[in-house]
């Protein structure tokens, strides 16, 4: 029996898009575009900044030597964060699940971390525990973050159902034990609950909304063959 939800938090509960991202920043850089990209991800594999190697403000007054960033610290803030939207569909599935406890573990980073805190804070507010990897030191799929969870929730490995619409964190999840989803949209997430007993029999009220892949070179974080942070 599922006794714990593991859920992420980019593409799952919150879609987005990083073309919103390059568009808002587009005027301010000082590089072309394709040089601040190349920019962006060195500069966050060589901080560790998903896994907290420095602070935001450090980040941003690094990027602004790079690529000649003509935006203050906040005014960045905004425009490399406000990228995401709401699945309804998905936050109705994960609040109505038929499980004991509720944990939201994503790669993340400060920055984007504090935006949706005060953007999203009713997607956070079911979930007992957040492990975020700028806090936690570490990102999906190291083992150790998934048994951060089985720790502190108590319950065996078995009893907790991870979802994460990248494959190889779900691999992470199921090496450690845990049940696990590959999400894709929210019929298919339904589908998945209600075969564990998590969701009832009615059909979803709200749209349904496919995950589409961030294409690496569009990524704002280092690309995947070298860290993995996809929200």
């Amino acid at each position: 029996m599922i006794r714990v939800l593991v859920s992420d938090l980019g593409k799952v509960l919150l879609p987005f898009d990083v073309r919103r991202v390059w568009d808002a920043l587009l005027p301010h850089l000082g590089v072309p575009l394709e040089e601040a990209r190349a920019s962006v991800q060195a500069l966050y594999r060589e901080t560790r900044f998903g896994t907290g190697g420095v602070r935001g403000e450090e980040f941003h007054r690094r990027l602004v030597e790079r690529t000649a960033l003509r935006l203050p610290y906040n005014a960045f803030c905004l425009a490399w964060s406000d990228m995401f939207w709401e699945d309804r569909a998905v936050l109705q599935l994960i609040e109505e699940a038929g499980v004991a406890r509720r944990y939201l573990v994503s790669n993340t980073n400060e920055i984007h971390w504090r935006f949706l805190q005060e953007r999203y804070p009713h997607v956070l507010r079911p979930f007992d525990r957040a492990l975020v990897s700028h806090e936690l030191g570490l990102e999906k799929p190291d083992p150790e973050v998934y048994r951060r969870v089985i720790r502190d929730s108590g319950f065996a490995p078995a009893e907790h159902l991870f979802i994460d619409d990248i494959p190889e964190n779900v691999e992470g999840a199921r090496g450690e034990g845990m049940d696990g989803v590959v999400h894709v949209d929210s019929h298919g997430l339904w589908r998945e609950l209600a075969a564990r007993g998590l969701a009832g029999d009615a059909p979803l009220t709200h749209a349904n909304h496919v995950v589409t892949a961030t294409p690496p070179e569009l990524a704002t974080w280092s690309p995947p063959e070298t860290v993995t942070e996809r929200g």
